[in-house]
């Protein structure tokens, strides 16, 4: 009974702030896996939690010898430190940890560091189209990934169109080997209110070269051995410096297949993040 009241009160406070609060002044993500490419203001400074769920099939060894498959959990969290270095260049750096899926997977562990940064060339709407570039080298236990985007935006009134061009390169240091890999996103979302916004948005993750079997365990791993594709609604709310986003997606690739255990990328994946400026 505690754990239900408390589990409805996380739901519902968010929603209360939103409906009861002034507009927000933060820098939110209405889309979560698209970058906006508004920045923050020089001095500024926002603290982001990234949390996503990934429902998987797991092989599971039974008493009698037999194998045979369960649905569990793959998590991955993401605290991020973001500063307005000026009002067009702002600085991120994120701390990393995973969760992997099996029953007999160690408690979530520290999996690395990553640094960005994120420059916007101009106002909102002095151009056809708002434009920023987004560069980020990440450090993992196994891995180096290099990330460039090109991020667009346009406005049309209360609706917005966001995409994001994205790159990436990771560097297995012990297979001594490169992975380069697409993940593109496009999206929209509505403004219905300054604390409430409604969005619909797709993402992708594939190679460029050749999809081996993933170099990392599959259960906390995100290279794919093929191309993945995403789409599902989301949801912001806002309210003065604090906001929170949320998106569920449902898998567009092998819709006729069965999930198969070990499948990183399951059925549907969640994200959601929290959101604080100071």
């Amino acid at each position: 009974m505690k754990k239900a009241t408390t589990f409805a009160l996380a739901l519902v406070a968010p929603l209360t702030l939103a409906v009861a609060a002034p507009s927000a002044l933060a820098n939110p993500h209405p889309l979560p896996f698209s970058y906006p490419y508004q920045t923050l203001p020089k001095g500024k400074i926002e603290v982001e939690e990234i949390a996503d769920l990934i429902p998987m099939r797991v092989a599971r060894e039974k008493e009698d010898g037999t194998r045979d498959a369960v649905t569990s959990l793959r998590s991955r969290l993401q605290t991020e430190l973001e500063l307005g270095i000026t009002d067009r260049l702002e600085l991120g750096l994120y701390f990393q940890f995973q969760q992997g899926a099996s029953a007999d997977t160690p408690a979530m562990r520290f999996d690395g560091m990553k640094q960005r940064l994120r420059y916007r060339f101009a106002e909102e709407g002095d151009l056809p189209v708002d434009i920023g570039v987004y560069f980020e080298v990440a450090e993992f236990h196994n891995e180096v990934e290099i990330e460039e985007k090109l991020l667009l935006s346009r406005r049309f009134g209360y609706l917005t169109a966001v995409a994001n061009l994205w790159v990436e390169q990771e560097y297995y240091f012990q297979a001594q080997e490169w992975k380069l890999l697409y993940n593109p996103t496009a999206g929209m979302h509505y403004e219905l209110s300054p604390n409430f916004m409604l969005g619909l948005e797709y993402w992708a993750r594939g190679r460029f070269d050749d999809a081996k079997a993933p170099t990392s365990n599959a259960q906390t791993s995100d290279t794919p051995t093929g191309a993945r594709h995403f789409l599902g609604p989301t949801v912001l709310l806002q309210s003065g410096e604090a906001w929170w986003s949320t998106g569920v997606y449902a898998r567009l690739d092998h819709l006729g297949d069965a999930l198969k255990p070990e499948d990183p990328y399951g059925k549907v994946w969640i994200r959601t993040m929290i959101g604080f400026g100071f």
